[in-house]
């Protein structure tokens, strides 16, 4: 199985890709390209629609390596801690640009087909430090079921693991143990 994850998080090492790369790194069979996307340099969308004329988006930045693995891959990991009741800035720039994974369809305003090949699967992945985020920011995690099914996923999982600050070993927790075990399932199929 080829796999793409996207750690939104700022932190290279902190809880979110603590439990990204405990997900993602350890199966039997998979091809994995990994992005710590504050490595990158992606742009905001500016709304020009260029991508719905054209295969491709306006902009020429890092999101173009994204474009490519997530036409590769055969599962999308995206994980990012909750701040302020919503994913990072870093993590919302991909999901803007990813605009451009839809066509314009027939039947008018607001009818899109997805350019991404049917059969993918999806996971969002997010931490936060509220002790009940999995209860109270229901908001953040379905979205992106609604996201997934927009870009044509197949089959997508979206998890929080609350309860987590900086310097903790999140790890160690039940909670996000469980969000390992339970991604790897859903990857596993």
């Amino acid at each position: 199985m080829k796999v793409l994850a996207l750690n939104g998080s700022p932190r290279k090492e902190g809880n979110t890709a603590r439990i990204l790369r405990k997900s993602v790194e350890e199966h039997e069979d998979v091809d994995l390209r990994y992005h710590d996307l504050v490595d990158l340099k992606i742009r905001d969308c500016i709304s020009c629609r260029h991508c719905k004329t054209h295969d491709s988006c306006s902009i020429r930045d890092d999101m173009t390596i994204i474009y490519q693995d997530m036409r590769w891959a055969d599962a999308i990991v995206l994980a990012s801690p909750i701040y302020m009741s919503a994913e990072t800035a870093l993590l919302k720039a991909v999901v803007d640009r990813t605009y451009a994974l839809v066509a314009s369809a027939e039947g008018g305003p607001g009818k899109y087909r997805p350019r991404l090949a049917p059969g993918k699967r999806g996971v969002a992945l997010f931490t936060c430090g509220n002790p009940k985020g999995d209860e109270t920011l229901v908001c953040v995690r379905d979205r992106y079921y609604q996201h997934f099914a927009f870009l044509g996923v197949a089959q997508a999982k979206s998890i929080i693991v609350p309860g987590l600050s900086p310097g903790m070993d999140a790890m160690e927790t039940v909670k996000a143990q469980a969000a390992v075990e339970e991604i790897k399932a859903f990857l596993r199929g």
